[in-house]
């Protein structure tokens, strides 16, 4: 539903309901964000006014149609249109949509699955979404659960008597506005008896609030749905789910043989929900039982809300209708202003620019700063980009794209095969048949790869040390036979100090394991289980572990979620493989692809730059509360990916620039002057040297003087990537066709 998914919902993007912040986390903040240069004016005839969110499926916007009426309208990415399982959830999740309706849910006015970029227009509904009611006002009073949970049930109803299951109800997933609840976001939903889109043995739902038969991989009947409404009142009466939180493992284990807590629950809810928990199914009732028996009256909806939650949907409804942000202007060849000198254009845009033409984004940052030029303080024009030392035309990786530096090659994955490349001059100098990030690693002196799926001898899991002088062999270092070789997603994880880490199958069942092999040896180290990758990650190939990484004290690793914004940090004993720590974070935005740690701390950009110590896990510090940190859009960091260098955590923060963090105590050195003629990109890790900072923003590549705080060039890209040599002396960015190496300080 595009009006009302929840964020980093595996089918849609981010939620536009929740705010954007202008002062501080806590402040009011505008559900619109401006539309960019590349969204389209209109979509099936909507006319597009402003973006509501955007995340790795596809982007809302709120639109207009020719005769007046506002909607929501969400689109697909265009690069997961030709998936013809996706299309089929797309509709699946507009019928199931149609369904509910309008008085349990959003309208669907108008939609078309099989446009070359599928879209679907809805209410645009308003209020939080239950989970922020309940952070907002409290756990609800027992009438306004009762009248919630009748409602919800009635919905779900509709649903079960046209055979759809939802299979993914959580507070998340359930709108609270002035006409009632509304349930939203269909992205898994499956119709009855249909197993092409989920088989029976695949895990699909979020675990806090999954039923048993979900958590073990049996079939989904109607009855999913009913336990997981359950879980929902139980959180919304007291503030908790039923089966706590923590690790998804931990969680399918309490689900599938714990019993629920139910504290905080009123003692004449307390029994009835019990009954809709049972591990049984047979004996659950029906969602049309289950209405009757919370709300047998017609008590009004709104007339059990806490009065913040009433007063914050009259705030939404408010901002809703404020005037739409203007479309962001593109960095593209626009004409010059008249009366400007050549020199004065050479020193925007740094490159020679003839006559009145004015080429990238100079023009843009030129106009937003032209009122601005001779007022005290100003900004110093920025000085010419550096000429890069090479370009480099290479296909984009998908997934990840970090150039490594493995002995005297610059090593990147390209569309179907690793290349290597000479740093120095950015000649090709040889090819490897590796074509996946996550199955490629190195110590800095040699590179290593998993044999992939479909390669020759597939049967065990295979490390191949990868020759860096053409015409050698690869040859193996390590075969697992205990593992399955020909699954997509074993990953490696890194190599250190003669020890390699993956993430693998084994070779009976659907077990998962996080493994330390020796590379002297060839043979396993220990191994320590961990959750298999669920039906998303698997489907769209996409590794569940993003980094894994060497430091003091043990191996660290990153895993995201595959629903929600939530990140698991764990730190794994390099000798014996124990847990020595595991921690879960929310992080919206692109997952971290770099990870930065030190000696003592890993940090961690999201609401705030957060410090864990590394020998327990613990908040060592946090900074950010209170900051101004601009506009950030929702969905966004408010700070950015992190890095770290000589003892200073440098990070984008919100939509002002780089802001330098002492790594110690986590108190401020230097924040840049704040950016005005562009958006800073949080999601990209900055590239610290000795004297700069490189960034980037909406225009391009931003190098800042760490001396000075200021800018001091900009080189237009569409970089998705920054990365260094390991002695900080060249830089590389890369966006999807190509890549740039600049030398650096």
């Amino acid at each position: 539903m595009p009006a009302v998914t929840p964020p980093y919902s595996p089918y849609s993007p981010y939620s536009p309901y929740s705010s954007n912040s202008q002062e501080s986390p806590n402040s009011p903040r505008s559900p619109l964000a401006p539309l960019t240069h590349e969204d389209p004016q209109q979509v099936g005839g909507f006319r597009l006014l402003a973006r509501l969110g955007s995340g790795g499926m596809g982007t809302v916007y709120l639109a207009r149609s020719a005769g007046g009426r506002t909607v929501a309208l969400k689109t697909v990415h265009a690069r997961i249109t030709a998936d013809t399982t996706f299309r089929t959830r797309f509709q699946l999740e507009a019928d199931a949509a149609r369904i509910i309706g309008d008085r349990y849910g959003a309208r669907v006015f108008a939609s078309d699955t099989l446009a070359a970029t599928p879209w679907l227009a809805a209410e645009y509904l308003i209020g939080p979404q239950l989970d922020e009611a309940v952070r907002t006002g409290g756990p609800l009073p027992e009438p306004g659960v009762r009248s919630l949970g009748a409602d919800l049930a009635r919905a779900i109803g509709l649903l079960h008597r046209s055979d759809v299951v939802h299979r993914d109800l959580k507070p998340s997933n359930i709108m609270i506005t002035a006409a009632g609840p509304k349930v939203i976001d269909f992205g898994i939903a499956r119709a009855l008896g249909d197993d092409r889109l989920t088989s029976i043995g695949a895990v699909a739902g979020t675990p806090t609030y999954m039923s048993p038969e979900q958590a073990g991989g049996l079939e989904h009947t109607p009855a999913v749905d009913v336990f997981a409404l359950a879980g929902v009142l139980v959180f919304a009466a007291s503030g908790h789910a039923p089966f706590g939180g923590g690790q998804a493992a931990d969680l399918l284990y309490r689900v599938r043989y714990a019993e629920p807590d139910l504290s905080g629950v009123p003692a004449g809810l307390a029994e009835l929900l019990a009954r809709c928990l049972d591990k049984d199914p047979a004996r659950r009732p029906t969602a049309a039982e289950l209405a009757e028996l919370l709300a047998p009256g017609d008590g009004l909806f709104e007339d059990g809300l806490p009065q913040p939650v009433l007063a914050e949907i009259a705030r939404r409804s408010a901002l809703v209708w404020q005037e739409p942000p203007h479309r962001l202007p593109p960095p593209a060849a626009e004409p010059a202003a008249a009366g400007v000198s050549r020199r004065r254009l050479l020193t925007l845009t740094g490159a020679a620019v003839g006559g009145a033409a004015l080429a990238g984004g100079g023009l843009w940052a030129w106009l937003a700063n032209r009122a601005q030029d001779d007022s005290p303080g100003a900004q110093p024009p920025l000085k010419p980009a550096p000429t890069p030392l090479w370009t480099r035309d290479i296909a984009h990786s998908g997934e990840g794209g970090e150039p490594l530096r493995a002995g005297g090659l610059l090593v990147a994955v390209a569309g179907i095969t690793t290349t290597g490349i000479d740093p120095q001059t950015g000649a090709l100098r040889q090819d490897f048949s590796i074509k996946r990030t996550w199955r490629l690693a190195t110590d800095g002196t040699a590179l290593y790869a998993l044999r992939e799926p479909d390669a020759p001898d597939p049967a065990a899991l295979t490390v191949l040390l990868l020759p860096l002088e053409s015409g050698k062999e690869e040859s193996p270092v390590v075969k697992l036979p205990a593992y399955d070789g020909t699954h997509v997603l074993n990953q490696l994880l890194c190599v250190d100090g003669g020890t390699t880490y993956l993430l693998a199958k084994s070779a009976a069942g659907n077990e998962w394991f996080v493994v330390a092999a020796s590379l002297q040896s060839g043979r396993e180290l220990w191994r320590r289980p961990a959750p298999a990758p669920t039906e998303y990650f698997v489907t769209r190939e996409i590794p569940v572990v993003v980094r894994g990484k060497p430091v003091k004290g043990g191996l660290l690793l990153c895993r995201r979620a595959d629903a929600g914004d939530s990140l698991t940090l764990t730190l794994y004993d390099t000798l014996s493989g124990a847990t020595r720590w595991q921690k879960s974070l929310s992080v919206p935005g692109a997952v971290p692809y770099r990870l930065a740690a030190d000696e003592d701390h890993v940090y961690v950009g999201a609401e705030a730059l957060q410090a864990l110590r590394l020998s327990d896990g613990a908040p060592a510090w946090s900074f950010g509360k209170g900051r101004d940190q601009g506009n950030p859009m929702y969905g966004q960091r408010r700070y950015g990916i992190p890095t770290v260098r000589d003892g200073v955590v440098y990070t984008v923060e919100g939509t002002r620039g780089i802001v330098a963090v002492d790594a110690r105590t986590g108190t401020e050195r230097w924040s840049e002057a704040p950016v005005k003629d562009a958006v800073p990109n949080g999601n990209i890790a900055p590239v610290a040297s000795g004297g700069h900072v490189y960034t980037m923003d909406s225009i391009g590549l931003r190098a800042v003087d760490i001396h000075t705080h200021r800018p001091v060039w900009r080189h237009e890209t569409r970089a998705d990537t920054l990365a260094s040599d390991p002695g900080a002396t060249q830089l590389y960015a890369r966006d999807t066709t190509r890549l740039l190496a600049f030398r650096i300080d």
